[in-house]
């Protein structure tokens, strides 16, 4: 392999101590004083200082000019603060500061009532700032300025979006019901507002945790509409008790509109969807296969056909999901839902004991993936394989059936069907061939219990794009009684742009491809590709390494990350792991070894690449998740295992729909977990310190270990799904045995994450030296038995 004199020299200069990559230590001294005084309000005791380092030109000078230009502001020097944040532009800064610049600037520029400049510099950050927490504030200057611009159309627009989206943000935090005589900028708003617009408020109040208040307004909301329809004013009430898990109070106050409503598309849709939750199962059926008759073009219509042909299938109206399976293939053959109908036909003949037929269907799938790889390409193979290997176990064809395992069993990378072959094949090892082989096997239908049909319904979502039919799975069905708010939606909550934290993977295969030699490539924003013989490069890293020394490691984290998106070349990014597992960016160290090194570590193995595998899977925040593991007797496994799968690490992720921090917690939980560990003190804004997010979600996973006496994989979908609904699926179909638990979860999203869990918790116990098996159960039956009544929401006086 040809070397580089350029990558020898990088290497050796990546290689040097810290002291090597520091500035002066005069210098760093000097920049920490000074940085120490602006924290403590010490303005015009900074400046002087931060000054001096920006006049030298030295490697801090961007940092040096930043903080005095908020010194500036902070001291009503608002032309002196432009004049350090333009040098600042032209110093071609990293991601995270030149969005802080232009929201600085254009905070000046409000200031001086620059309404034009304003409007430019927010309307800039308005997509790279969307889930986060400097949102609100972004979209409340930019209607601001629209508001001088005299553009009240604008103003407006921005204005509904924080009354529909962030009803919890300080500055709007007293505006009620009615958004037009609510104040803004000391004056009434006079913006309209639509019952939709309303309805996503009251959603938006409840995932904050804010029950009683969306409950008032919607009391006041109902005075109002009552007026004009009663219908709107009862239907408003219903979306509250299905969001809230009354969902039998929500069905009664819809079924006396039936006769006057059946022809109505939207009606039958909120009407399906609380009749399938509660449990009215033919009610359910009819009016999602009748909401489809009614407009069967529509995307919503599409999809509840096979809602329709989906619930039947779960409530073991074999006959019926068949027929309506069959007539949404034929009528919409290239939908990437007919795929899912494939699946789900063949599973159908796996769980009624028709254990040839269902080897005979996912044959055909397999084949038909093989035929036609691009179309299949996002249909996971093992997990056909594996209930290949199952069809043939229950027929008998215990060779064959040995065989399949144990080539799933070898995957390198420890998936799911992986650990779940290995414990089959435990299984089989004290099973006596001959006799299994002449065993009579069950033919009889494998699910017995009655079903709740809400929990076969995909979770609700906030956001649902639509991207063809090709794209259509059960991925994004997400067909609920907020269908059409969600397409009418669309893309608004796109991804922060340039943001590196939102750049997460679950499973990668294969390397990147590397870039030649002696080169780099650049990523995403399309920059030049850039040879870390390049002085502004090898200045990011200098001086990424002169902040972790002073302790500003989420300003390093940004300036590793200038490094990250513009090299390809594997060395370097090994380097920028380390650096990124030393500043505590595990969510980005973690990518990359994950993305990039997937085939190393898969060539070695665990033993072999042990220092590769565990930066892909670190022990992150070590000291919280051992102080919390020990204190509340929870797994470390497992709560790696959900960080990972919940945030990959990332300390600030936030949800579109609110949920906060490493562990995903959202705001109504933490508030009922915080009083568990007598926090009274607690607010949600906290979830996004690593802390305090290891502690709350520490403590609800040892609620749900109690419940579910330790089974990880029932702890991790009552994590992501609701423990009421856990109980729900145990009554219905608790009767199979674990691996086939696992994979008749209806909500695709949640049967997914306890794959992923059950992985990582595997992972992380092999990497760390837990010799417990910590699936025993995987291929026996589930050893949690309920006999509950069906719930409709979580009840948090079962602790």
């Amino acid at each position: 392999m040809r070397t580089t004199v350029k990558s020898v020299l990088f290497s050796i200069i990546l290689a040097a101590p810290l002291a090597m990559a520091q500035s002066g230590k005069d210098e760093l001294d000097s920049f920490k004083k000074a940085l120490d005084q602006f924290k403590a309000g010490k303005y015009e005791q900074a400046i002087p200082a931060f000054q001096t380092i920006a006049k030298n030109k030295t490697e801090l000078e961007e940092y040096a000019r930043y903080y005095l230009s908020q010194s500036y502001m902070k001291t009503a020097k608002l032309d002196e603060a432009n004049t350090e944040l333009a040098a600042i532009e032209s110093l071609s800064p990293n991601v995270k500061m030149t969005i802080d610049v232009q929201n600085l600037m254009g905070q000046i520029a409000l200031e001086k009532k620059n309404y034009k400049q304003a409007a430019t510099m927010f309307t800039k950050l308005e997509k790279r700032t969307r889930n986060t927490e400097s949102y609100p504030e972004i979209i409340y200057n930019l209607a601001v300025a629209e508001q001088g611009l005299g553009k009240r159309a604008q103003m407006c627009k921005w204005l509904v979006r924080l009354y529909e989206k962030h009803p919890g943000y300080s500055k709007v935090a007293d505006w009620g019901v009615d958004l037009a005589t609510s104040k803004f900028e000391g004056k009434e708003t006079a913006c309209a507002t639509s019952t939709e617009d309303f309805r996503t408020r009251v959603r938006y109040l409840l995932f904050a945790g804010l029950d009683s208040r969306a409950q008032t307004e919607i009391n006041a909301m109902k005075t109002n509409l009552a007026k004009v329809d009663k219908y709107l004013a009862d239907k408003l009430q219903v979306q509250f008790y299905m969001q809230e898990g009354e969902l039998g109070k929500a069905v009664d106050m819809l079924k006396p509109y039936y006769e006057e409503k059946k022809r109505d598309f939207d009606y039958l849709i909120l009407f399906a969807s609380a009749s399938a939750r509660a449990g009215e199962v033919q009610l359910a059926v009819g009016s999602y296969y009748s909401a489809y008759k009614l407009n069967p073009r529509s995307k919503t219509g599409r999809q509840a056909l096979y809602q329709s042909a989906f619930l039947s299938y779960q409530f073991q109206d074999y006959d019926g999901a068949a027929r309506r399976f069959q007539e949404f293939m034929k009528l919409y053959p290239t939908s990437g839902l007919t795929k899912d109908a494939k699946w789900h036909l063949a599973w159908l003949k796996y769980l009624k004991g028709d254990y040839t037929g269902a080897y005979k269907a996912f044959s055909d799938m397999q084949s038909e993936k093989q035929r036609n790889k691009r179309a299949w390409k996002s249909f996971p193979n093992d997990r056909v394989s594996y209930w290949m290997a199952m069809s043939m176990f229950r027929q008998g064809k215990m060779v064959e059936a040995r065989a399949k395992m144990a080539n799933l069993a070898k995957d390198p990378l420890l998936g799911y069907y992986a650990i779940a072959a290995q414990a089959r094949l435990k299984k089989m090892e004290v099973m006596p061939l001959q006799k299994m082989a002449s065993t009579n096997l069950p033919t009889q239908q494998r699910m017995i219990s009655r079903f709740s049909a809400g929990e076969f319904l995909m979770p609700n979502a906030d956001d649902m794009s639509f991207r063809g039919d090709d794209s259509e799975s059960e991925e994004n069905l997400m067909i609920t009684q907020y269908s059409a708010d969600d397409e009418r939606e669309g893309d608004e909550e796109a991804e922060v742009e340039g943001n590196p934290d939102n750049k997460a993977v679950d499973v990668a295969a294969n390397d990147e491809a590397p870039a030649a030699e002696g080169e780099e490539s650049a990523e995403a924003g399309g920059d030049k590709a850039v040879s870390f013989s390049s002085p502004i490069l090898m200045k990011r890293f200098e001086r990424a390494r002169d902040l972790m020394i002073i302790g500003e490691n989420e300003w390093a984290r940004w300036d590793l990350y200038d490094i990250e998106r513009k090299t390809r070349n594997r060395d370097y990014l090994k380097t920028l792991m380390s650096e990124y597992s030393t500043a505590g960016h595990y969510n980005r160290s973690s990518y990359i070894a994950q993305v990039t090194f997937g085939t190393t570590r898969a060539s070695q193995g665990v033993d072999g690449g042990r220092a590769m595998w565990e930066l892909a899977y670190p022990r992150a925040y070590s000291e919280s998740v051992d102080k919390y593991t020990k204190q509340f007797t929870v797994p470390t496994e497992l709560v790696w295992g959900i960080m990972r799968a919940e945030s990959s690490y990332r300390r600030d992720a936030i949800s579109p729909v609110g949920a906060l921090g490493l562990m995903q917690v959202m705001p109504f939980t933490g508030y009922k977990v915080a009083t568990l560990v007598g926090d009274k003190e607690f607010k949600p804004p906290q979830l996004l310190e690593p802390d305090v997010a290891v502690k709350i979600g520490s403590r609800y996973l040892k609620r749900l270990m109690d419940r579910f006496d330790n089974t990880i994989p029932l702890v991790a979908a009552g994590y992501n799904a609701g423990p009421h609904r856990v109980k729900n699926w145990l009554v219905s179909f608790g009767t199979l045995e674990t691996d086939e638990f696992i994979e008749h979860i209806p909500f695709l999203e949640t049967r997914n994450y306890v794959k992923r869990v059950v992985s990582n918790a595997y992972v992380y116990a092999k990497l760390y030296g837990n010799k417990k098996d910590l699936f025993p159960y995987l291929s026996e039956a589930v050893p949690v038995k309920v006999s509950a009544e069906l719930v409709g929401k979580e009840n948090w006086d079962d602790i």
